[in-house]
């Protein structure tokens, strides 16, 4: 599990295994000569005969290829896929408040804030300054466009 810390992956060894074993995962990996620089790892949470919810639980880029479009791509090709299933699609993420450039990245591709978790990363302590808010996005598309 290399691409735990090359990908600032903090999940245990058993998560990460549990979860590329479950039906439900669904998973991008953006290579470049053969070698991984980015993933998005995600799950579909809820699915019925209309609608399909699906999250986004990691997206990351090695620290040489971010802010080169690597990311628009793998955003761009998680839409395409999900939108095979001629269903209306919600897409959630969360990303922290400090992370400027993911945030402009997602409302660059039409997502939108639905909700904040206040000092939600970081310290233990709710009066720590090193802790910062979740911003949690939220993008609906229709499968036929």
């Amino acid at each position: 599990m290399q691409f735990k810390s090359q990908f600032e992956l903090n999940w245990s060894n058993d998560s990460i295994s549990k979860h590329f074993q479950n039906e439900n995962s669904f998973n991008l990996i953006i290579q470049q000569d053969q070698i991984p620089i980015g993933l998005l790892i995600g799950h579909y949470i809820f699915q019925d005969i209309k609608l399909i919810e699906f999250e986004i639980l990691h997206i990351a880029l090695l620290p040489n290829y971010r802010n080169q479009g690597y990311g628009y791509k793998l955003l761009i090709e998680l839409e395409k896929h999900l939108k095979i299933k001629e269903k209306t699609i919600n897409i959630f993420l969360e990303t922290g408040s400090a992370n400027k450039f993911a945030i402009k990245l997602y409302e660059k591709l039409g997502y939108k804030i639905y909700n904040e978790r206040k000092n939600y990363y970081g310290s233990k302590s709710i009066n720590s300054p090193l802790s910062q808010d979740a911003i949690l996005f939220v993008k609906s598309l229709n499968a036929i466009s």
